[in-house]
């Protein structure tokens, strides 16, 4: 009688233990931890040819990078010599672009050390993400904007004048080519001050674009609503500014992982040369937006057991990724 009652209170013990150790870990989980710029002190180290062991990076937050802009700031405002009579129309001549309209300060010695560049497409709303983006990704990254009338033309130039100002990774490593409607063609760009972005807070990229977007014009709003964003144009016109060998062809919001440039160079190298193009299909996730961002593959799984990670799109629409074998 006594060994059992002793084997029952074990078993009972154990299952305490086991149930707090599971909620201690789902906490953590979904603890998003110290928003500091405890990771941008390190990102300068990851640039380079050989390929570095993942960052351990503090939560996903895109207000956590406080900039440095005291040391390396810049007092130019972006567009400042760009003639909006002259560019390149798309064969329909619905869209004009002008290719590098803003050429990050070491994206041809990037474009030479990395054999992946990182081309991404957006409009002002999302551009935010890039700060992020730029963090985790140290090699080149060519980047499509578009942008319709003057009033949002202007906001564009303020706001992309705050991030290269703001943030070092931004400044440096993107590249930013601008597309813009005939139907709504900018006639002008509006002179801008230093003062009219460095008034910004660095620390916080997504509040002060919701800040700017504010003041669109109703018109223009109405514009965005009717007519179809021309995203494939933009995807073309960033994969076509990348020099790199090979293209990652992302949208804006998808952030890759820590470190992502160095493996895929490490990765590629171990290939053999194709006969013909080929593609190499990326798993990409949704993330519960109260989390840590998974450090490897083994956070990632941790994640997706409980319920806090799953397959990009998986229930607005399952085949968008059915390429991508997940399982493996």
């Amino acid at each position: 009688m006594f060994q059992a009652c002793r084997l029952w209170n074990l078993s009972i013990a154990s299952v305490l233990a086991l149930t707090l150790s599971n909620v201690f870990l789902t906490v953590r989980l979904l603890h998003n931890g110290d928003c500091s710029n405890q990771y941008s002190a390190n990102v300068e180290d990851s640039v380079s040819l050989v390929p570095r062991a993942p960052i351990l990076t503090p939560a996903t937050c895109l207000e956590y990078v406080l900039a440095d802009s005291l040391t390396n700031n810049t007092d130019k405002a972006v567009f400042s010599g760009l003639d909006l009579r002259l560019g390149r129309w798309d064969s329909r001549r619905l869209y004009k672009f002008f290719d590098f309209a803003v050429i990050g300060e070491k994206y041809p010695e990037l474009s030479e050390r990395f054999s992946v560049c990182l081309a991404t497409q957006s409009s002002l709303e999302k551009i935010y993400s890039l700060v992020q983006v730029s963090h985790h990704w140290s090699g080149p990254i060519s980047t499509a904007i578009f942008a319709a009338g003057n009033d949002e033309l202007y906001l564009l130039q303020i706001y992309l004048s705050y991030l290269r100002n703001c943030f070092k990774t931004i400044r440096e490593r993107v590249s930013f080519h601008l597309a813009l409607p005939k139907d709504r063609a900018p006639t002008h760009l509006k002179s801008i001050h230093v003062g009219d972005f460095t008034k910004f807070d660095c620390a916080k990229p997504e509040a002060t674009l919701n800040d700017l977007i504010k003041l669109r014009k109703v018109d223009t709003n109405k514009w965005r609503i009717k007519n179809p964003y021309p995203q494939n144009h933009l995807r073309n016109v960033a994969r076509k500014g990348c020099q790199s060998t090979h293209v990652f062809l992302t949208d804006v919001d998808i952030i890759p992982s820590v470190n992502f440039a160095e493996h895929l160079d490490k990765f590629l190298r171990k290939q053999r040369p194709p006969h013909h193009p080929t593609a190499y299909v990326v798993p990409t996730y949704e993330l519960d937006e109260r989390v840590r961002f998974p450090r490897n593959k083994t956070d990632l799984i941790r994640l997706a057991n409980k319920g806090l990670a799953r397959p990009f799109h998986h229930k607005v629409f399952i085949y968008n990724q059915f390429a991508t074998n997940f399982s493996r």
